[in-house]
């Protein structure tokens, strides 16, 4: 079988999933395509790169929406589906904010002028982030023994804090 990006993605995200970030690296990605090092950068600039397709990936395409809380939630379950999603996801958007298309629309759900909205978008996008980072990071600690289990109320406390992110954004809208 041929070496191409898309096996190459594949491999990435298989590693991603299993063993995290700290363990997604290019040898390990070759290792599992049984290939040097070396043959994946024909297909991938570098590490980076790498990263930004597994991202589109975790994402996937997203459904153009102009409702922001099914948007947040949908982008919360695409990150929650993968081991350190958010991490990956919020580092793409450190290095190529404009890169990932289901965070590319989301400021066309806030009536607001067109920078606002981008910046509604952004503050959307990192509770997002942020509140899946924390439940990742605690699952980890959780895998390894450090911790006990987390507490139940995660999905009541992601909702509380998704209104109260929204209400404040409209507060924008209609002061």
């Amino acid at each position: 079988m041929a070496l191409t990006r898309e096996l190459i993605v594949d491999a990435a995200y298989a590693v991603l999933d299993g063993q995290g970030l700290a363990g997604l690296t290019m040898r390990r990605v070759a290792q599992e395509l049984d290939v040097r090092p070396g043959a994946l950068y024909y297909h991938v600039a570098n590490k980076q790169e790498l990263l930004a397709e597994v991202a589109a990936r975790i994402l996937g395409q997203g459904a153009a929406t102009d409702d922001a809380h099914k948007a947040a939630r949908e982008l919360r379950d695409a990150l929650r589906r993968v081991r350190d999603g958010a991490e990956v996801v919020s580092f793409v958007l450190a290095f190529r904010p404009e890169g990932l298309a289901p965070i590319r629309a989301l400021p066309a759900a806030f009536a607001l002028p067109p920078r606002e909205a981008v910046w509604a978008a952004r503050t959307l996008t990192h509770y997002v982030l942020g509140a899946v980072a924390e439940e990742q990071n605690r699952a980890e600690l959780v895998r390894t023994g450090i911790l006990a289990d987390g507490p139940d109320d995660v999905e009541e406390s992601f909702l509380f804090g998704l209104d109260a992110v929204l209400a404040g954004l409209r507060r924008r809208v209609d002061p």
